[in-house]
């Protein structure tokens, strides 16, 4: 009997940039479901709906895949912080703790945005790159810098807080602070709403100031 040969599959065409896209998109959609280990050729040709001649059009190989792979994450990543820093450098006249309350509601935002990515930072995946290790580190630095600058400027702006705390221990409280509110999001979103996690800050440098400066 005969048997008619299976129909090859051939992918939408799209432009150079919009494949590598695509290809990136299934891999991390992998690595959220599975973990980097499970990132193959062969896996995401399967879950792009593609072949593997496509996927090595783009990619030589598959660490040549996660390194873009991890190039484009951290990059996202790196322009989210960035967006929300922005908060602590544009008073727009209001106060310290607005403006430290405003960076953080942006920062959540964009955490919620792109939970997938931002699940490398915060929980752990199987087989993560050193790569991405690193410059998570790195990013983590980076955060510090203008965060430091803006509660030394609060502190300055609460004399009596000032007297009793320590700027080194407050940044190392309020970044930890952002990394906990960032987990809760990604892990409950519907129980830790942004909003909850912003009352915290409201306590800690509105009401908690106010009762240093009338005690």
């Amino acid at each position: 009997m005969y048997a008619a040969p299976a129909k090859r599959r051939y992918a939408k065409r799209l432009s150079p940039a919009d494949r590598r896209e695509q290809l990136l998109d299934a891999a991390m959609r992998i690595v959220a479901d599975a973990g980097f280990g499970e990132v193959s050729i062969a896996a995401v040709a399967e879950r792009a709906d593609v072949t593997r001649p496509v996927v090595y059009d783009c990619f030589g190989s598959r660490d040549e895949l996660l390194d873009q792979l991890i190039r484009r994450e951290t990059g996202r990543m790196g322009a989210a912080v960035a967006r929300a820093m922005a908060e602590l450098t544009d008073p727009g006249g209001r106060d310290r703790a607005s403006m430290l309350r405003a960076a953080l509601e942006r920062f959540l935002a964009e955490v919620r945005a792109v939970p997938d990515s931002w699940r490398l930072v915060y929980f752990p995946i199987d087989g993560v790159p050193p790569a991405l290790r690193e410059r998570v580190a790195r990013s983590r630095d980076d955060l510090r810098i203008p965060l430091r600058q803006a509660l030394s400027e609060w502190l300055a702006d609460h004399p009596a807080a000032a007297a009793q705390v320590n700027l080194d221990v407050l940044v190392r409280l309020v970044q930890g602070l952002i990394q906990t509110g960032a987990r809760l999001v990604l892990d409950d979103p519907e129980r830790f709403d942004s909003a909850r996690v912003l009352t915290l800050v409201d306590y800690l440098f509105t009401d908690q100031a106010e009762r240093h400066e009338n005690g």
